[in-house]
């Protein structure tokens, strides 16, 4: 008897578990969907903003209006998606979305063809602040940079192009009449075409990165377009050596920063350009290729003392390949160690490349 008491006891202790392992599995189920909304906001912030859409949009009515109304939205950044997955996410979340999306990064020609079919389409985003066009078809620039011009907060812009531009100049005309355009990154494959800056407005952009080629002798067409810029950036600063351009010197106060990659520039070129439209810089980046030119300590220390009092930061890059290029840049060094470089605490060192048996270089500061 007492065997069977202690047997009914066991049984019911088990019983009893099995609920409140029950009840406790039933609570979790629901204990996400019992969060306050501004909970549920700080636990998207964690997502990736797909994630949030294919999560929690078709769960139920509540979800699908947290995932569409969510500030998550507000910034877009369709980089790696497939085509029918973003034809869903675009009905579902940009379009409700429109008027209230602040930055907008596209990076597939399909996303470009059905946002922008057709082009006014994008005077519907009215709160957009930036926006990134990556590998897009040269063949809707016009038409976009058309409507863009009726969006009055759009203060960044960021292009690359997937083909050649026949005519680069109409970009620039049309990126200059942006009136409220701060920064501007700019990148196109073009055929060589020249760039004819006269009929380019004076431009409100303050920071301006040119990804392609850029010829020299443009300088001063292009700098009477920026009379605010700040910084100027240009990964291809192009020209021929000894090149016969004179530039007339424009005042740019407020420029402090300048970047360039330099191919077949001569330092006494790249003088002029400082002379003329860099007094007030404070940061200054050089990068050249097999151009001892501007290796040379002495030119370097009286350029900066006369046109350049301002610099603080000197970032100068020498990338050299071949035996006489390493022999020039190894005796050249040295006369960077005087007293004008070490007072500023510029040094500058010389790096051989992957093997101490190496033609290839790199000479820097």
């Amino acid at each position: 008897m007492e065997r069977i008491k202690r047997q009914l006891d066991d049984i019911v202790d088990v019983n009893n578990n099995n609920k409140k392992q029950k009840t406790f599995a039933t609570t979790n189920q629901f204990n996400f969907e019992n969060l306050a909304n501004e909970i549920i906001y700080d636990i998207f912030e964690y997502l990736d903003v797909y994630d949030i859409y294919y999560g929690f949009y078709h769960l139920n009515k509540r979800f699908k209006n947290l995932t569409i109304y969510s500030n998550l939205h507000c910034q877009v950044d369709i980089s790696t998606t497939s085509k029918s997955n973003f034809e869903s996410y675009y009905e579902d979340i940009i379009k409700p979305n429109k008027n209230r999306i602040k930055i907008f990064r596209l990076s597939n020609p399909f996303t470009i063809d059905l946002i922008f079919s057709p082009p006014r389409i994008i005077c519907d985003f009215i709160q957009l602040e930036n926006l990134i066009l990556d590998n897009i078809n040269s063949r809707y620039l016009n038409n976009i940079f058309k409507h863009l011009i009726y969006l009055p907060k759009l203060h960044s812009l960021t292009v690359s192009t997937i083909d050649n531009i026949p005519n680069p100049s109409s970009i620039f005309i049309q990126i200059f009449q942006l009136t409220k355009l701060k920064y501007c990154k700019i990148k196109y494959n073009e055929d060589g075409s020249p760039i004819n800056f006269d009929e380019c407005k004076q431009s409100s952009i303050e920071h301006l990165i040119i990804d392609s080629p850029f010829r020299y002798e443009l300088f001063n067409k292009l700098l009477t377009c920026l009379p605010k810029l700040r910084h100027l950036s240009i990964n291809y600063l192009t020209g021929s050596n000894y090149s016969e351009i004179d530039f007339y010197p424009i005042l740019l106060k407020d420029l402090k920063s300048v970047s360039f990659g330099i191919y077949s520039i001569h330092f006494e070129e790249f003088k002029k350009l400082t002379e003329n439209f860099f007094n007030s810089i404070e940061s200054l980046r050089i990068s050249t290729h097999n151009n001892s030119s501007y290796s040379h300590a002495k030119q370097w220390e009286e350029l900066i003392s006369s046109s350049m009092p301002n610099l603080h930061s000197f970032d100068l890059q020498n990338h050299y390949a071949g035996a006489m290029q390493k022999f020039l840049y190894s005796c050249l060094g040295g006369k960077f160690g005087s007293k004008f470089w070490t007072e500023k605490q510029w040094f500058f060192k010389n790096q051989d490349g992957d093997h101490k048996s190496s033609d290839n270089g790199l000479f820097f500061q």
